[in-house]
């Protein structure tokens, strides 16, 4: 299962904050602005998402919607500079799509070309936008089926993910509306629990940033709520399938540690994992990381997640956070733990000195 948020550290998914800062790019821009926007006045790309429904509609298309900072989004240009720029994934991908460029600029000249900002920061906030570049796939009704950001690999590679995500994002739109609707027109203790269960089974099939987990999130915290006192065990069931998910809140945490205190279930860990994909800022990093060194000494049930979370924790650590004596500890906590990749072991090995 895809885990796109857990690893800031590794992944090109950006916020403001320090520890997710993007690189410093500069290349293909001129007077500020980024050659992002070139595809716009080529007219390959829209910059108005509603003109842009418009023409996917008339032409029987969906629409590809890049979420970007054109000026300072490191990852974003380089996303642009590796994949949107290239006639292999223009032609490829305007088969299916119609292209819309969302930017959210920090230079007034690069501000002075969007031509509504407003409508954009409503589409943001609808989606659910933490972090730049955010690619979704979405139909003209204005429902997201998939979810995606830079993938590296150039514009052939990118065609083949996108051609796998929009095919499991459209099963998942369609099983996600199936289970959801037998579980609300289900009748009696049986049959509501019977149908409660397959939806947290599809629900957990789910990739975790499946635009469909947020439309299933109330049913499966139902559960939680109804069997109070784990007395059937689904209780249990939706706190792992939620936080797995990261879904978090004190009372799902609260759960998780009272009914795993020694993380032999596994419980405690995947608190952990959540704390991680919510990191936005310095502040919540640094309460990860305090996290992850409750749940080192009990040992992690999933290695290979343990050592991901002390290898990101360390890489923070010796980064952003600044702290090099904690940095070499969760370094040589991740090296016990161990991985096959030698890239990984020889970042930790500098991290360590």
């Amino acid at each position: 299962m895809k885990k796109t948020l857990l690893l800031a550290a590794l992944a090109p998914v950006l916020f403001t904050s320090s520890v997710l800062a993007a690189p410093a790019m500069t290349s293909n821009t001129l007077g500020g602005a980024s050659s992002v926007l070139a595809p716009v006045t080529e007219g390959r790309w829209f910059a108005d998402y509603d003109e842009a429904v418009k023409v996917a509609k008339a032409e029987g298309k969906d629409l590809l919607v890049d979420f970007t900072g054109s000026d300072w989004c490191g990852w974003c240009i380089k996303l642009h500079d590796e994949v949107f720029d290239h006639a292999e994934w223009i032609d490829e991908a305007s088969k299916n799509y119609v292209f819309v460029a969302l930017d959210f600029p920090r230079s007034d000249e690069a501000k002075a070309l969007v031509p509504n900002p407003k409508r954009n920061e409503e589409l943001k906030d609808e989606l659910g936008v933490r972090g730049f570049p955010t690619i979704f796939l979405m139909n003209t009704d204005g429902v997201a089926y998939a979810q995606t950001g830079y993938q590296a690999g150039g514009p052939e590679a990118y065609v083949k993910h996108m051609n796998e995500i929009a095919a499991s994002g459209k099963k998942a739109m369609v099983a996600s509306k199936r289970v959801a609707d037998a579980f609300t027109s289900a009748e009696g203790d049986e049959a509501k629990w019977a149908a409660w269960g397959d939806l947290v089974t599809a629900f957990n099939d789910m990739d975790a940033d499946s635009p469909f987990v947020s439309s299933l999130v109330d049913h499966v915290r139902w559960g939680f709520d109804t069997d109070a006192d784990n007395k059937a065990g689904k209780k249990e069931v939706a706190a792992k399938a939620l936080l797995t998910k990261g879904i978090v809140d004190d009372e799902l945490v609260a759960y998780a540690k009272e009914a795993d205190p020694k993380n032999e279930k596994g419980l405690f860990e995947i608190t952990v994992e959540s704390a991680f994909s919510q990191v936005r800022d310095d502040e919540t990093a640094r309460a990860a990381v305090a996290a992850l060194e409750e749940v080192n000494p009990m040992g992690f049930q999933d290695k290979e997640l343990g050592f991901r979370l002390n290898f990101t924790a360390a890489r923070w650590c010796a980064g952003p956070l600044e702290d090099a004596d904690k940095a070499a500890k969760l370094g040589a906590k991740a090296m016990e733990i161990g991985t096959d990749d030698p890239e990984m072991l020889a970042a930790l090995k500098e991290i360590i000195g």
